[in-house]
C-alpha cells in the first residue's frame, strides 16, 4: 500500500509495473553506463594530471590502456594532431569499456537472475 501511494505521489498516472519497467536494466544501458565510465575516467586522470601535477603510473594504465597511444605525441607541435590524438584515445577507451560491459553482461544477467530481481 505504502509503494502505491509512494509512486502516486510521484507519478500518479503511471502503475507501479510501469515504473519498474522503465529502471529495468537492459543491455543498452549497461553498455551506455560502461561506455561513459570509459568516457569519465580518462577525463578525470587528465585532470588530476593537469591540476594536482600527478604523473601516470600502472593504476592509470589499468584503468585507461588505450593512453599507452600517447607515447607518440613525444615532440609533437601541432596542437590539432595533439587534441585529434586525446580524442582518439578517449574514444577508444570507450570502445573498450564497451567490450568489457558486453562481455560482463550475462555474469551481471546471472547474478540479477539468481537473486530474483530479474
Amino acid at each position: 500500500m505504502s509503494v502505491t501511494v509512494l509512486t502516486s505521489v510521484i507519478l500518479p498516472s503511471e502503475s507501479v509495473d510501469v515504473i519498474s519497467e522503465r529502471m529495468k536494466l537492459t543491455l543498452w544501458k549497461w553498455m551506455f553506463w560502461s561506455g561513459s565510465i570509459g568516457l569519465l575516467v580518462p577525463v578525470t586522470l587528465i585532470l588530476r594530471w593537469k591540476l594536482l601535477g600527478s604523473t601516470f603510473g600502472q593504476i592509470e594504465l589499468i584503468l585507461w590502456p588505450s593512453s599507452i597511444l600517447l607515447l607518440g605525441l613525444e615532440g609533437q607541435r601541432s596542437a590539432f594532431i595533439i587534441v585529434l590524438s586525446y580524442a582518439i584515445v578517449i574514444v577508444a577507451n570507450m570502445v573498450f569499456y564497451c567490450i568489457i560491459g558486453l562481455l560482463t553482461w550475462p555474469l551481471l544477467r546471472l547474478a540479477l537472475h539468481r537473486r530474483g530481481i530479474i
